[in-house]
């Protein structure tokens, strides 16, 4: 009797064993650490959807925890930079600055956030007021230079002509003799070039010539010789292209000016 009492109280314990062993793996399982482990084990692993998927779980059951906003962010790392759904990405990147309160960390993302907008939707005023905000923060000369160029640039794009040429002439007055100083020329030259002020334009593509930057001077070279054809000097400017056929980024732009060039000349001769 004895004996099949301790047997019993043996069976007994046993499967209370298993009973706690199953809830400790279990609560371990779905703890927040342990989810946030699996979804960068599935991300390193290359399964990116899946990672998000647990990413995204973390952010649903607690958004503004430290691992809830510290998801949010890898949300949007993976989109942008594995699957490349910049769209995506920016709306994941936007949460994610509402929940952080790190300024260093809302900095980075915010620089990153900028930079989609500029280069990958064309959402040119969103990317302004992107920039705008980050020269507010403490920057380095570097990152105020490239900021500051940004805007610029972005207002060109926006047909801003005028505030494009303010932004970067204050960037020169600011870093004269920061790394983008002479890009500030050339925006500034190509600007005025657009809008058919090649008169004003001639100089600014020359000041960029006596830069030390040599992978723009043919950028201004290239300026300097649609503004000659523009003004219909064509034998000037077939001269001026020619001299940038090897030089200029691309190649079969500079030979397509030169043939319309040729055929200007042959219609003037009929």
């Amino acid at each position: 009797m004895k004996k099949n009492q301790a047997h019993h109280l043996v069976k007994v314990n046993f499967f209370l064993l298993i009973l706690a062993l199953v809830g400790f793996y279990s609560c371990n399982a779905n703890n927040p650490d342990t989810k946030f482990r699996l979804a960068e084990k599935l991300a390193t692993d290359k399964k990116y959807k899946a990672a998000i998927n647990e990413f995204e779980t973390l952010v649903s059951k607690d958004p503004n925890s430290k691992i809830g906003i510290q998801s949010q962010l890898r949300i949007a790392e993976i989109q942008n930079i594995f699957l490349g759904q910049f769209k995506d990405s920016i709306d994941s990147y936007k949460k994610y600055l509402e929940k952080e309160k790190d300024e260093q960390k809302k900095r980075e993302a915010l620089k990153i956030l900028a930079n989609l907008y500029f280069q990958n939707s064309d959402q040119y005023d969103e990317a302004l007021e992107s920039f705008s905000q980050l020269i507010n923060y403490d920057l380095n000369q570097k990152e105020a230079e490239e900021w500051l160029f940004k805007v610029g640039r972005s207002l060109y794009l926006k047909t801003k002509f005028q505030e494009s040429i303010e932004i970067h002439e204050l960037l020169k007055r600011k870093f004269p003799n920061g790394d983008y100083f002479c890009k500030a020329e050339l925006e500034i030259a190509n600007n005025l070039s657009t809008n058919g002020k090649c008169k004003d334009s001639f100089s600014r593509f020359e000041n960029v010539l006596k830069c030390n930057d040599e992978k723009i001077k043919p950028l201004a070279t290239f300026g300097i010789a649609s503004c000659l054809e523009e003004n219909d000097e064509l034998d000037k400017a077939y001269e001026v292209f020619q001299s940038i056929v090897e030089t200029y980024p691309s190649t079969s732009v500079v030979e397509l000016k030169m043939q319309r060039i040729k055929r200007r000349k042959i219609l003037r001769k009929r």
